[in-house]
Parts: structure tokens; C-alpha cells; sequence
């Protein structure tokens, strides 16, 4: 088996995984074995970065942050374009995870007309609107997930656990300074921060719910729900590999912006990316770089 050599899992709206030799595997075989392993041969051990969002890709583009390598600026794996560079002079592989999306039909029942006559069609495409009733969905829960890792049995967790080291790194990052404004015209009411200390979730609903939103952050602490980061924890988790989790935040559960969804999204991932840099910047002050010997 082949691997990309990761060290360190970065999610930005943004994820950053740290530090592993098995994360990305392919057979021997693959047609893309040997590019890999000049990539490797190249640069490495690799901060991989992980956006989900068009708008977070265009910010990092727009920032000139990210240097593409001169010799493989990317490659395409299983369906997906894993771009490799530098960010402050630390080798990075960035890719587009997507957004979660649920496909989800409205639909009425129909009688088919067929020759039997007691055939039902689903037709897609129809609206339903029911009247008024009992609320029949009894209770929201929460349960535990179940994690699966390398070398260790099954667990059940609630929260996933951020690496302590790269949390303490991130610690020092409150001070750094977010942008404020879209352009001349548009700005936030209140200057962005950067929070500390208190704790992300990760739904497969969007939330936009006032009442939900407070009762979230009375009963867990929670400040943010993303649709996308806990399935890539998870992932890293599972394959032993260092991660953490950037999110800007650009909506307002209850509430109405005074700026479009799409400023604010924009204004978000360019904050979160802000962030991440100084976090690359930082990991690579603090790093062990390993040894590299030429060969003749």
C-alpha cells in the first residue's frame, strides 16, 4: 500500500489534520502510485487542509496564501482535486470536502391508474399541507456516536476530542485580529473575535431556530452547529490522525442579518482562513521537522 505522508489535519469551515504516515492509501498498482510518490519525495510530512465551502476555496485563493508547487500543483483522487502548495513555508495539500446536503422530496400519493388500479405512485414534485394536529415527534435526543479507531475497540463518545496539543497552539490565537468590514459600504454592527472555550456541534439539519439555539447553549455550551466538521473529526479520529476545526460564523440562529447571507458567508471563511494561517504559522515554529537524506 502507498500513502500521502500527513502530519496535521486542518478543517477551516476549515479542518487541519496533523502528522500521520497512513492517510491516504492506494494499492500498488494505481496509476497514480508513482505521482504520489514524488510527492512525498518532494516535500512532506503535509498539513492537510480541508474547506467545505466554495466561498472558504475563493478566500484562500484571493489571499495568495497558499504557493501551488511548482513541480505537482495537484492531483485528482477518487473524484476529488487535492491541491498541494505551501502556506508560510509549511507544505500543504488543500481539498473541497463539499457541503452536507440532504436530498429530500415533498410528495402526495396518488392512485396509478394501471390496468389493476390499486398500484400507488410516489410522485415527486407535489406539496403537502397538513392541518393543523398533535405534535407527533414525541422528543428531540441525543445520543452517543460510535467511533470506530485503529487498534482500539469499539467506544461511544458525545464529544470528539481536538489533539491537546494543537488546541494549546490555537490558545494562542485569540488576539488575532478578524476582518471587519465586506467593502467601504458594508460592515458587521460589532467587531469579530475570535471565541475560546467554548464548544462546537455538528447537525444534519440547519439550524435557524432561536428558542433551539438557547436551549443548545444552556444544556451542552455549545455555540455553533455546522453541518460537516464532527464527520471529518470522526474520520481523522478513526485513522489516528491530529485534528482541528476552524468555523467562521456567518448566519444568526433567530435572528436577521443586516448584511446578505452571501457577504457574510464570504466574510466568515476569510476570517476562519485568517485564522488558520496564523495556526500554520504557528505549528511550524513548534513542529519537529524530520530529517531528510539525499541520496546519490
Amino acid at each position: 500500500m502507498w500513502a500521502v505522508d500527513l502530519q496535521v489535519m486542518l478543517v477551516v469551515g476549515l479542518l487541519v489534520m496533523l502528522q500521520v504516515q497512513q492517510s491516504l492509501q492506494l494499492r500498488s498498482s494505481h496509476p497514480m502510485h508513482g505521482v504520489v510518490d514524488k510527492i512525498n519525495e518532494n516535500a512532506g510530512p503535509y498539513i492537510g487542509l480541508v474547506m467545505t465551502f466554495p466561498t472558504e476555496e475563493l478566500a484562500l485563493i484571493d489571499s495568495a496564501f497558499f504557493v501551488p508547487s511548482s513541480e505537482i500543483p495537484w492531483v485528482d483522487l477518487a473524484g476529488r482535486r487535492f491541491n498541494i502548495g505551501t502556506i508560510k513555508g509549511e507544505d500543504v495539500i488543500y481539498v473541497m470536502t463539499g457541503e452536507q446536503t440532504v436530498n429530500a422530496g415533498s410528495w402526495t400519493w396518488k392512485e396509478f391508474r394501471s390496468a389493476e388500479e390499486n398500484i400507488t405512485e410516489l410522485k415527486f414534485g407535489n406539496f403537502n399541507f397538513p392541518e393543523k394536529g398533535e405534535n407527533l415527534l414525541a422528543m428531540i435526543d441525543f445520543t452517543p456516536q460510535q467511533l470506530y479507531s485503529v487498534g482500539k475497540p469499539m467506544e461511544e463518545v458525545f464529544w470528539l476530542p481536538i489533539d491537546p496539543k494543537l488546541f494549546n497552539i490555537a490558545s494562542e490565537l485569540q488576539d488575532v485580529k478578524l476582518k471587519h468590514c465586506v467593502n467601504e459600504t458594508y460592515c458587521l454592527p460589532e467587531t469579530p473575535k475570535v471565541v475560546y472555550g467554548l464548544r462546537g456541534s455538528t447537525a444534519d439539519i440547519y439550524l435557524d431556530n432561536a428558542a433551539y439555539k438557547e436551549f443548545l447553549f444552556k444544556a451542552f455550551n455549545v455555540s455553533t452547529v455546522d453541518e460537516e466538521s464532527a464527520a471529518i473529526v470522526m474520520t481523522s479520529l478513526s485513522n489516528g490522525v491530529p485534528c482541528i476545526v476552524f468555523r467562521g460564523v456567518s448566519d444568526y440562529a433567530g435572528g436577521e442579518g443586516l448584511l446578505s447571507s452571501t457577504s457574510l458567508t464570504y466574510l466568515a471563511a476569510v476570517n476562519a482562513l485568517s485564522v488558520a494561517v496564523e495556526f500554520i504559522g504557528l505549528f511550524g515554529e513548534v513542529a519537529p521537522r524530520p530529517l531528510k537524506v539525499d541520496t546519490i
